[in-house]
């Protein structure tokens, strides 16, 4: 049985990137700002189906591609990893923590890649802006060393795998980056890092008298010709919400066009990744943005089968005594009564922080053991297995909470806690 405790990770800024040659996306009606193709038929199919059948297509489950990672160093193992000459994304990963005696029977393969997302996120330096709704940073010198083709990779291929996508893209620009018209009415621009870019924006947008238009192509119109809108010196009021608009997208997604290409390209050299993203695109909004549903009570219990001793019998009257703590302190997460969410407790028994695209291969399982005289033994998990195993004839619940809290706080690894 693998058995794994979950940990806390510490990221590093690492200085690595691997080469794009082989795998630019050149043909212009395969670059980022082509028209998206129209198929309304993809509007009926769900995530799960859009994946799976991407997984039969390119994926070769029946070989593996082993991946030695540190946790402390999980993007600069992964780097590693894509820059040798075996490396083959489309095989399944076979993940190998070192220091761990672990086989990778699924459980550390979705540990790697929500720990990689985390770090491509907040590491590599190629996303800026409010957590939850980044925008790409406008560095050329990430774009010479090929940082936004690297994440582009790395992204694809967690998902091409089942693991989980960035999840922090601003919405607004993903709708743009797949070619999709979208309203910027109630673009957000405090998610801009330049302080003079949300003054100007606010001062367009405030604009409302001819004296207010009048002053404003006075003192910014340069700036707002700059940003590709010439026709500001002739605008009207009638033109103002629009230029706020083009000034927003300017930024947010214009400016930065040669760093999203280059991501693209990255997440086309897995099996043309990004070309099935855009056609779906309505599908990956929860795996890009933060647009998904977050774990509720009832939601997670919905994921969990009971290993119930039969019926009448004192092993039976001990775990359901168990179970109705669990489901108290269920109940005390949801409330917020307690110092802790469904995602950390979904980490500590699967793995992953939130559902995979195409579900997990079972269901999660409760299973129980009994404490023995003047032990006290914490709840532990299998995460390849997606079990939980708590001690049955639990009846307090104080006693309870702090056996989950020691569980979860004091757990590290995949061995036995």
């Amino acid at each position: 049985m693998i058995l794994k405790k979950s940990n806390a990770f510490v990221l590093f800024r690492e200085e690595f990137y691997i080469d794009s040659a082989e795998s630019e996306v050149s043909d212009l009606d395969e670059a980022v700002l082509a028209s998206p193709e129209q198929n309304d038929s993809h509007d009926e199919m769900d995530l799960a189906t859009v994946m799976k059948d991407f997984q039969e297509t390119h994926l070769d489950t029946s070989n593996y591609c082993a991946i030695i990672a540190r946790r402390r160093k999980i993007l600069h193992s992964a780097c590693m990893a894509l820059s040798k000459s075996y490396f083959a994304w489309h095989k399944l990963p076979n993940i190998e923590f070192v220091g761990e005696m672990a086989d990778d029977y699924g459980g550390p393969r979705r540990e790697f890649f929500r720990l990689l997302m985390v770090e491509t996120q907040n590491s590599l330096g190629i996303f800026e802006g409010k957590p939850g709704s980044l925008l790409f940073s406008y560095s050329q010198q990430l774009l010479s060393s090929n940082k936004f083709y690297t994440a582009g990779k790395l992204i694809a291929w967690s998902i091409a795998h089942n693991g989980p996508g960035p999840r922090c893209i601003n919405r607004h620009l993903f709708c743009m980056m797949c070619g999709q018209k979208t309203s910027l009415d109630d673009f957000d621009v405090e998610v801009f890092m330049d302080e003079d870019v949300k003054q100007n924006i606010e001062k367009v947008s405030s604009c409302s008298t001819p004296e207010d238009l009048a002053d404003l192509k006075s003192h910014l119109g340069d700036w707002i010709a700059g940003c590709g809108i010439p026709d500001i010196y002739t605008a009207t009021l009638l033109d103002v919400k629009r230029i706020r608009g083009e000034i927003v997208s300017h930024f947010a997604f214009h400016r930065v066009a040669s760093m999203i290409q280059q991501f693209v390209a990255g997440m086309d050299s897995c099996g043309r990744f990004w070309q099935m993203v855009k056609r779906c695109w309505k599908q990956f909004l929860p795996v890009f943005t933060n647009a998904g549903n977050k774990l509720t009570r009832n939601s997670f219990q919905d994921l969990f089968t009971i290993g119930w001793s039969p019926a009448g019998s004192n092993r039976r009257e001990e775990e359901e005594a168990t179970i109705f703590q669990w489901e108290w302190w269920l109940m005390a997460i949801q409330e917020r009564e307690v110092d802790h969410t469904f995602e950390e407790l979904l980490v500590f028994i699967t793995g992953a922080d939130l559902l995979p695209p195409l579900g997990f291969p079972q269901s999660c399982n409760i299973d129980f053991y009994d404490q023995e005289s003047g032990m006290r033994r914490i709840p532990y998990t299998s995460t390849c297995s997606l079990s939980l195993y708590l001690p049955r004839g639990v009846a307090d619940e104080d006693q309870f909470k702090d056996l989950m809290n020691d569980a979860l706080k004091g757990s590290l690894g995949f061995g036995k806690v």
